[in-house]
């Protein structure tokens, strides 16, 4: 009975040495590379080694949390595989010691990962993210600007709602802005590519090929519409250059997840305040309010207009009753633009709603893939029965690049509205499971044996004859 509590210290403690070495190197690489990229950036700046240590400080936080997993997949890959590899499983199963048994320590050093990941993700990485980014703002302050992230809104700017689907350089693509006047008058201005520059206390925002939508509340029939080639928007903000190493906005990256439910439900209100508006529109023009999507309402309105249309164009109506139909269908048209411009709205809010619940099933997914991989690398290493870095390695790069590549896959949809946020960040944990699951069965059958030295032979047989 005192030989199972001996087990769970001994099993895992062989995890801890090879955790946090492979921990060291992952960080390492990744950091490095990251480095790399920014070069460009911190050279010439005359930063201070105390500027250095700090914006290397920050961005360690995000690499840990990416490479925290994969660490714990590679400590339990080289444990099975020593004990494997020094016949200590199968001394610990002919002493009639199960698979669920010898698993058992791994699965508790997952979980302890995991509930320290999440814990992390939620509360120091939003906060060392926020924090990172103003750094390399400060540190670029030489050529000063807003810091515009393409598919969020920007809020930084008073009084305005600055949304950017593309940025390249200095040029933005896909312009939304929705700004209220002094006189309660609703403008909405969409650009196909805009440049903003900041000079002295003011920002200039030039935008190019667009239209400029103007709606006043007091008078919801009054909806204006000009089309331009150039415009020009000047904002002047005494206060900005003042307090430029702060800001209030704060990307999905930089948000625990109350903060992101908060966004979501902001979004949700006005999505759900676009319907109410649009269905009391329709019912004052007597259109069916029954359907709810807008698409629907769209094919609503589109044939309610053709069919006065067609009214209009009788043979047998009267002079008042064209000045009527004329007068219905302006109005139906006028609405039919409304309607355009709220569908363009709902879609841009639902697309930033499914962001900020894509970050925030991220945020348990992860970690939670800790203990997903230890359904993958317990039975790998004790059917490979090696346990050196390499074999560890090479294990670990496949099933995390195969995780990987599913997350972001699962993220590009969602950001597009083409699967629902928690199917898109909980897929790769199950089809990466359920190989964890597979390859477990296999291994407590003990029904495969992965010989690594045939495999070498047969690489260097191959080689052999390729140079014949």
């Amino acid at each position: 009975m005192k030989r199972i509590p001996r087990l769970y210290t001994y099993i895992f403690r062989e995890h801890l040495s090879p955790f946090f070495g492979s921990l060291f190197i992952i960080s390492f690489l990744f950091l490095a590379q990251y480095l790399i990229q920014q070069l460009d950036k911190l050279v010439g700046k005359n930063l201070s080694p105390l500027v250095i240590i700090e914006f290397i400080f920050l961005n360690l936080a995000w690499v840990v949390a990416q490479a925290v997993p994969m660490s714990v997949l590679i400590s339990i890959l080289m444990a099975y595989g020593r004990l494997g590899e020094d016949n200590e499983l199968t001394a610990l199963r002919a002493s009639g010691i199960n698979f669920g048994k010898i698993i058992r320590p791994s699965l508790l050093f997952a979980s302890l990962i995991t509930i320290f990941l999440i814990y992390f993700n939620n509360n120091v990485l939003p906060d060392a993210n926020h924090k990172a980014k103003l750094l390399r703002r400060d540190i670029s302050r030489k050529h000063p600007g807003l810091s515009i992230e393409a598919g969020y809104f920007l809020d930084d700017i008073p009084g305005y709602h600055l949304f950017i689907r593309e940025k390249k350089n200095d040029t933005l693509k896909n312009v939304l802005i929705y700004h209220t006047t002094k006189k309660n008058e609703q403008v909405s201005i969409y650009a196909n590519t805009g440049l903003l520059e900041v000079v002295g206390d003011k920002i200039i925002l030039n935008l190019f090929d667009g239209e400029f939508h103007q709606l006043e509340r007091e008078k919801s029939d009054v909806y204006r519409i000009l089309d331009f080639e150039k415009h020009k928007i000047v904002i002047a903000v005494p206060e900005m250059l003042l307090n430029h190493k702060e800001s209030k906005y704060r990307g999905d990256r930089e948000m625990n997840i109350p903060q992101m439910y908060e966004r979501v439900k902001v979004s949700k209100t006005y999505k759900e305040n676009i319907k109410i508006r649009l269905h009391e529109q329709f019912k004052s023009n007597n259109l069916d309010t029954t359907k709810s999507k807008l698409s629907d309402k769209q094919k609503i309105l589109t044939k309610a207009i053709i069919s006065y249309q067609e009214d209009s164009l009788g043979s047998n109506i009267s002079k008042k009753e064209k000045s009527y139909y004329k007068a219905k269908i302006r109005r139906l048209k006028n609405l039919n633009t409304k309607l355009k411009s709220n569908i363009k709205m709902y879609n841009e809010q639902k697309k930033q709603e499914n962001k900020y619940l894509v970050e925030i099933h991220k945020k348990i997914s992860m970690p939670i893939a800790c203990i997903v991989f230890v359904l993958i690398g317990a039975p790998l290493g004790m059917l490979s029965r090696k346990g050196n870095l390499a074999v560890a390695g090479s294990f670990s790069l496949i099933f995390f690049f195969l995780y990987w590549v599913l997350l972001m896959a699962g993220e590009r949809l969602a950001d597009r509205n083409l699967l629902s946020a928690w199917l898109a960040m909980w897929s790769a944990n199950i089809i990466v499971g359920s190989i964890g699951i597979f390859l477990t069965w296999f291994a407590i059958h003990e029904r495969i044996n992965i010989n690594f030295s045939k495999i070498f032979k047969f690489i260097k047989k191959g080689k052999n004859d390729n140079k014949l």
